[in-house]
């Protein structure tokens, strides 16, 4: 029998034995690597605070802005009820309806993130709503508000129109025209058979619900649902909507207007201030809604950034108690040996 073949069978009938095992505890992290990361997380939640604090005040100033351009909002679409009974607005190139072919999505989000699920939640609406609608990707064109939503239909192969600027928060109604030329644009020329808005509609400070709307053809109900949301249901100005109380029903029983110069012409002029409220009030809904998400991350994360905190200082003290045990350990064997 060869060698290389003994050595082999040895080998397997005798298997090595396996290794002992070691007593040597676990190398405990030194305290000062504890500290450091103490000093870290301690950081973090400064920084998480300040931003929780700064989101609260912007929340507040945008639901602020909301709530002072609503009678302008009611004003004009009063008026524009009242110019619905003098002239017929079927037949007007915003207003009619025609066969669904392409679409144009108009979706507002935010720039920046550590807002929790502020924008997949809208990006996720979009996308549920032009399922619903059943338009292919390719007959899709987007104009996208907000580097979030953006960035997402740009990965995913959308055709995206046009880049529009963000726009601070302290924006106003003429800052949407250019963007509400360009809408009524494609729509009247035909390159698309619809328009629909997806924002995020804030309804109180812990809640922000994601909606769609449909921008054109102009629809007298779909206005009329936008200037009733802009009061939110929750929160320091819901009381505005109790102390409003306007009866809408008794104030368009008004018979006969006279328009100057006329109302064609009224109605001409009103439609692209509608729409630029339309889109102005989302933007602020939106605002509000990301200020006030941020502001909740924010605060969950100052949470948890103490309860990390709390965690470290435990360990920190409890390695730091061992490093004295085995201390004075070594002292009093010392002590003992010399005896």
């Amino acid at each position: 029998m060869p060698t290389r073949c003994l050595c082999e069978r040895v080998a397997r009938s005798n298997p090595a034995p396996p290794k002992p095992y070691s007593l040597t505890p676990t190398k405990m992290p030194s305290t000062r690597a504890i500290k450091g990361k103490i000093r870290s997380v301690q950081k973090t939640h400064q920084v998480t605070k300040a931003m929780e604090a700064v989101s609260g005040v912007k929340m507040r100033k945008a639901q602020l802005s909301a709530l002072v351009a609503r009678p302008y909002a009611m004003s004009a679409f009063r008026i524009l009820s009242r110019i619905t009974r003098s002239v017929d607005i079927a037949s007007h190139p915003l207003v009619v309806t025609r066969p669904i072919h392409r679409v144009l999505l108009v979706i507002v989000t935010s720039d920046k993130g550590l807002a929790g699920g502020l924008n997949s939640g809208v990006t996720k609406r979009a996308l549920q709503t032009l399922r619903d609608i059943g338009i292919a990707k390719e007959s899709t064109g987007v104009l996208a508000i907000g580097r979030k939503g953006e960035d997402f239909f740009a990965r995913r192969g959308y055709i995206l129109e046009k880049h529009i600027q963000t726009m601070k928060d302290e924006s106003a109604i003429s800052d949407f025209s250019s963007v509400v030329s360009l809408i009524t644009k494609m729509f009247t020329d035909g390159t698309y058979d619809e328009c629909v808005l997806v924002y995020t509609n804030f309804r109180s400070t812990f809640e922000q619900e994601p909606v769609s709307r449909t921008l054109l053809p102009l629809s007298l109900d779909g206005l009329k649902e936008m200037i009733k949301g802009i009061v939110p249901e929750k929160g320091a100005f819901a009381e505005a909507k109790v102390k409003e109380g306007v009866n809408e029903d008794s104030q368009a029983t008004s018979s006969d207007y006279l328009f100057e110069p006329s109302p064609e012409a009224v109605f001409e002029t009103l439609i692209p201030r509608l729409l630029a409220i339309e889109l102005h009030h989302a933007f602020l809904e939106s605002k509000a809604s990301e200020h006030s998400a941020r502001m909740v991350a924010m605060r969950n994360a100052s949470d948890k950034a103490e309860e990390v905190t709390f965690d470290l200082t435990r360990e920190y003290n409890k390695v730091r108690q061992g490093a004295i045990t085995r201390e004075m350990s070594e002292i009093i064997g010392g002590i003992e040996a010399m005896k």
